[in-house]
């Protein structure tokens, strides 16, 4: 997926929260900044919206040694 400039360190941001929150497995309610609510900031279109949120969510569950996209 290309990524504009303005989007790269945002997607980054949204990848490290989805991490966070997905695979430490944290007890309790989750209380940081969401993925979502980080892709939120960039405003995008409904559709780029899907498009940054599958990115983001195959970033962090493909298997290790996978090549990226």
């Amino acid at each position: 997926m290309v990524l504009t400039p303005a989007e790269e360190p945002v997607v980054l941001r949204a990848v490290e929260a989805y991490r966070e929150a997905r695979l430490k497995k944290r007890t309790g309610r989750f209380t940081g900044l969401t993925a979502d609510q980080i892709l939120e900031e960039l405003v995008p279109t409904p559709v780029r919206w899907a498009k940054l949120a599958s990115f983001v969510i195959e970033q962090v569950e493909r298997p290790p040694g996978s090549p990226f996209s």
